[in-house]
């Protein structure tokens, strides 16, 4: 039988982010940026005014330095 390798991942190393939307404006906002951790199972929502990658950029700076 061929050995396998077996993948080790630590929390926050695979990480699923994707948008939801447009929705009816509310405070603004009309997007919702999702962020999935696969290993913890840690969710984050945020409403957005737009979906672009300066809101993701943004979301993932600041929750890599509140958890490190």
């Amino acid at each position: 039988m061929p050995q396998q390798p077996i993948l080790f991942y630590e929390v926050f190393d695979v990480w699923g982010i994707d948008f939801m939307g447009p929705f009816p404006v509310s405070y603004g906002n009309s997007y919702i940026l999702l962020v999935v951790d696969y290993v913890s199972r840690w969710v984050e929502d945020k409403a957005t005014k737009t979906n672009d990658a300066k809101v993701v950029v943004d979301f993932v700076s600041c929750a890599e330095s509140a958890y490190q």
